[in-house]
């Protein structure tokens, strides 16, 4: 085993604990969230936003999206905003402890220490942060692919919109994993702008400052553009544009789900190059 794989393991290894609460956390949401939909079913637009349409853009009902139908109501309740947040907050806190994580204790310094390159290190770490994006985003997608038939979610419904009867179709394993799947690309996203900046300065509070207050105001530039009209031109910066306004778990995965990728290619490129070519910081 090459000491890059070495160094990849043992991250895994130290943060099975951290993953196993953190998939279980999310695990637990989803299906809760899941087992509300017999209660809810009959819930509408209007009785959710109070005909508000800023509400309407902080819970992502656009486009006629039906609340009570199985896909709306877990586009509301779940992918709009509750597990795309979860995989974003878990997405930062490892790209942070990738590298800034271990310098700010003093760590990293003892393991340059050994036979391992600074590469082989960034490698390793950006390389576990993806595992385990993916392990925790499966399992999630797994438990309420396996949810669907339990509350019902698999299930057609009709409902009569202006005297017209509409009927939703039932949410399939398909539409899991293309939500999930955006979800996940949101968080690969800012997990690549968290490892660039605990890269380049090796500071973990301002990483995770920096890159929280990205995420959020990524959000909130969104949502107040949605309810003032205003500032538009700046939503192209915040991933919230493409992924509510697409809503891919109702919708199908669409080209723009490529663009945290990107992100986080070049995210990783960029801390990989600062890493090398910077002194470490003193603990």
């Amino acid at each position: 085993m090459s000491a890059a794989a070495k160094v990849y393991v043992r991250w895994l290894r130290d943060r099975l604990l951290s993953t196993t609460v953190w998939t279980a956390s999310l695990v637990v949401t989803v299906v809760a969230t899941a087992a509300f939909y017999p209660a809810l079913a009959d819930i509408s637009t209007e009785e959710i936003t109070g005909g508000s349409e800023a509400m309407s853009s902080v819970l992502g009902l656009a486009n006629g999206i039906d609340p009570g139908s199985p896909l709306g109501y877990l586009w509301i309740g779940l992918y709009a905003n509750i597990f795309p947040w979860m995989l974003m907050a878990l997405g930062i806190a490892l790209g942070v402890a990738a590298i800034a994580g271990d310098e700010d204790t003093g760590t990293l310094e003892y393991l340059l220490s050994k036979p391992v390159t600074r590469t082989g290190v960034a490698i390793a770490r950006f390389s576990g942060l993806v595992t385990i994006l993916l392990i925790a985003s499966a399992l999630s997608a797994l438990s309420l692919i396996v949810s669907l038939p339990l509350f019902d979610l698999d299930d057609s419904v009709t409902s009569t919109v202006n005297g017209v009867s509409v009927t939703s179709p039932g949410a399939t394993a398909a539409d899991v994993f293309n939500g999930t799947f955006a979800s996940f690309a949101v968080a690969m996203g800012i997990a690549g702008v968290a490892f660039l900046l605990g890269s380049a300065t090796g500071r973990k509070g301002l990483a995770m400052g920096t890159s929280s207050g990205i995420a959020i105001g990524g959000y909130v530039l969104y949502t107040l553009s949605n309810m003032t009209g205003s500032l538009e031109a700046l939503t192209w910066i915040s991933p919230w544009r493409w992924y509510v306004d697409e809503a891919m778990l109702i919708n199908g995965l669409a080209p723009e789900v490529l663009i945290p990728f990107a992100t986080a290619t070049v995210g990783f490129l960029a801390g990989w190059l600062l890493f090398l070519r910077r002194d470490l910081q003193n603990p």
